[in-house]
């Protein structure tokens, strides 16, 4: 399922965009920023500030993840089956230590979401298909980032 290279892209952009579908069969994203990775079929994010999420996936655990590398212009979508784990649950508690990049937020999460990974593939910007290198594009993308900071 998810090769080195998506795994690496991952936990560089930990941000995702996580779409679900509401009970009323409509799309709906949201962004997370707490992905961790624990192995090639299986992703857990926080939930923090999440309940369309947690109704969503109680209806239907279906979800796709987007990752993206905006600098290397790479990024990785993620097909799975969404459940979700309570703060004082058995798994909860169990996922918990995975989270120590952001150990600020552990006492505000209020679960977990682990998600089953089914499918996932990389995907890469058309610039490569003309021979753009790897470098030269974060090059570029990184100017431009910054200039847009600094105003």
């Amino acid at each position: 399922m998810l090769t080195p290279e998506m795994t690496a892209l991952i936990r560089e952009n930990t941000l995702a965009l996580v779409a679900t579908v509401t009970p009323e069969g409509e799309p709906a994203v949201s962004p997370k920023a707490t992905v961790v990775v624990l192995g090639p079929e299986r992703l857990v994010f926080s939930d923090l500030r999440s309940p369309g999420t947690r109704r969503n996936l109680a209806a239907n655990p279906a979800c796709e993840l987007a990752f993206v590398d905006v600098f290397r212009r790479k990024a990785v979508r993620v097909r799975g089956r969404g459940s979700y784990h309570a703060r004082g649950a058995p798994e909860f508690d169990a996922l918990l230590p995975h989270f120590t990049e952001w150990p600020d937020l552990q006492p505000r999460m209020r679960g977990v979401f682990e998600i089953a990974v089914t499918a996932a593939e990389m995907v890469v910007s058309p610039a490569y298909d003309t021979g753009a290198e790897e470098a030269e594009l974060a090059a570029a993308w990184l100017a431009r980032y910054r200039k847009l900071i600094e105003g």
